[in-house]
């Protein structure tokens, strides 16, 4: 049997390494680490590590002091050294540490997200990696408090959440995903009386995690609480746990608001789509099916929105639907907003009738080129003359904008298609 190669054999890689034996890599790796500062202090903290929880303690300890205090700033050449080694604290903590003593590592890693709001005044991140880092670390903190599952945690929350609401914005998810039920309940008990100016968002995402539709409303000022949109917002939650007749009064109390500042501008009221998806929800669960059918028709002809008509469609009995179909794709055929009157078929899908309206409308065809570029391939099979079409009214706008190279693209692609002689 033919043995390893020469050049196999000087591959670095661990089974080679090993066979240098411990002592010589021993050696290899100290003279490394005599010029490499967070490599000697990396390789100090596994080895306290290795000597117990009770020794690895103060070195990551004495490492998070110098991150909380320190405020000079990272120059770019420090910066890819600063990173790596700030990653290696992160592992250290939620695997070597957690492995050893989770409690104690659970405070260890509450600290380290901590000064993440003082390191990003000290790192320049244009690339994003210290954000990226720090995500990792939620990840870390939720999977450690979902272990842990005391009150403590609620109390850190509510105080990490208190000193840097900004980066809490994207990590609390990250955290509540996998914590214990109670912990987004006790963390918005604690935050009751903190400042958190602009950081609404924060604490209704505790509210949904906590399943607390009080404490999601009462993030809403009364005024705000009339805007069809965020009524909608509330509305959803009380309906979802029940309380339906309230959704209806909180979302009649916004459309009416609606409507009177509509009449004192002269103006017509124009429906919230938000509003009218919670309004119809309302009257399904409230009784009122026929209504329901009422508004998701009207808002279909209004917007042309595929969501309503197929709920509308979807809810008809046999046949019935069918003549609803045809009639919605008549209305979009024949819709003064050509765009959008293709949107509505394309986006059923009903190539066909997409189709025939192209070739029958072709001086009103205006697309964007992102739109050919979907819809032709769909059509090119069935509809060549209505793909071909779409393409070169694409193409004739990308020229018009100058834009030659997408033009002569869109151009090929067109001429590419085989034309029947009838379609």
């Amino acid at each position: 049997m033919k043995g390893p190669s020469t050049a196999s054999l000087k591959r670095v890689n661990a089974e080679n390494l090993a066979g240098l034996g411990a002592e010589r890599l021993a050696g290899i790796l100290l003279a490394v680490a005599n010029t490499r500062p967070e490599l000697k202090r990396q390789l100090r903290m596994e080895l306290a590590a290795s000597q117990g929880v009770e020794h690895l303690a103060p070195e990551i300890d004495k490492r998070l002091t110098s991150l909380e205090t320190l405020t000079s700033k990272v120059s770019w050449r420090q910066r890819p050294t600063f990173l790596r080694d700030l990653d290696a604290l992160r592992q250290l903590i939620a695997e070597r540490m957690a492995s050893l003593d989770q409690a104690a590592a659970l405070d260890r890693m509450w600290r380290f997200i901590n000064v993440a709001r003082r390191i990003d005044v000290r790192v320049r991140d244009k690339h994003g990696e210290l954000d990226v880092l720090f995500d990792r670390a939620a990840d870390d903190l939720g999977r450690l408090v979902q272990r842990a599952g005391d009150e403590r945690s609620s109390i850190a929350l509510a105080d990490a959440i208190g000193h840097n609401p900004r980066g809490w914005r994207t990590w609390l998810p990250v955290v509540l995903g996998g914590a214990p039920e109670g912990l987004a309940a006790a963390t918005l008990r604690s935050l009751e009386g903190l400042h958190l100016p602009g950081q609404v968002g924060l604490v209704r995402q505790l509210a949904d995690a906590a399943g607390d539709v009080d404490a999601y409303r009462a993030t809403y000022l009364d005024d705000f609480l009339r805007e069809p949109a965020n009524a909608a917002e509330v509305a959803n939650r009380l309906m979802a746990v029940g309380r339906i007749a309230e959704a209806g009064e909180l979302l009649e109390a916004a459309v009416a608001t609606a409507m009177g500042s509509s009449r004192a501008g002269q103006g017509r009221a124009v429906v919230d789509f938000e509003w009218e998806t919670s309004w119809i929800d309302y009257l399904e669960r409230s009784g009122h099916a026929e209504e329901a059918q009422t508004a998701r028709w009207s808002g279909f002809e209004r917007t042309l929105s595929v969501e309503r008509a197929k709920a509308f469609t979807c809810r008809l009995a046999d046949f019935a639907d069918v003549e609803a179909e045809n009639r919605a794709f008549d209305i979009a055929a024949k819709h003064k907003d050509f765009q959008r009157g293709l949107a509505f078929l394309m986006g059923w899908p009903a190539t066909a009738e997409a189709g025939r309206m192209i070739e029958a409308r072709s001086d009103d065809i205006r697309v964007t080129v992102e739109q050919a570029d979907l819809w032709a391939p769909k059509l090119r099979q069935t509809k060549p003359r209505a793909a071909h079409l779409l393409l070169r009214k694409a193409a004739a706008e990308a020229f018009r904008r100058r834009e030659f190279a997408t033009c002569d693209r869109l151009t090929q692609e067109a001429e590419a298609i085989e034309l029947p002689d009838s379609d």
